[in-house]
């Protein structure tokens, strides 16, 4: 399967003759080899474009590729009182811990990785502080 990423070196396709500069978008296949920045040379070299790899980009931050659809499978189950209980108490902690990230961090931006893996981090904080003041 291909992607698009952004080119790392210039480079030039080897079939078309098309060059990119670095950072440019350039569609990319390891197996069977194809690269191009263009999309038709790309998939007449054998590329099989897969438009969600391409929606994010590899970054240091999150060690993968963003933006790829998770599938869920719910279960179908009653739901009980007790848990809904917890749900509404784990709601508080999500809530008080968005804002106070978004406090704390105003330059982020709140539909970023790093700003949920931030406030995913504060709500553990929050829920261990609360487990020891029982």
């Amino acid at each position: 399967m291909g992607t698009k990423i952004k080119g790392k070196y210039a480079g030039q396709c080897k079939i078309c003759g098309s060059d990119w500069k670095v950072g440019e978008d350039i569609f990319y296949q390891k197996d069977p080899k194809a690269i191009c920045s263009d999309k038709e040379c790309f998939e007449e070299q054998g590329g099989k474009f897969t438009p969600y790899a391409t929606q994010g980009t590899l970054t240091s931050s999150s060690g993968g590729y963003g933006r790829t659809p998770i599938i869920t499978k719910l279960p179908e189950c009653e739901i009980s009182d007790a848990i809904k209980q917890t749900s509404d108490v784990w709601d508080q902690f999500f809530v008080v811990a968005h804002h106070r990230v978004k406090d704390l961090y105003p330059q982020e931006d709140v539909t970023s990785d790093r700003f949920g893996q931030i406030r995913s981090k504060m709500m553990d904080q929050f829920m261990k502080i609360a487990e020891l003041n029982k």
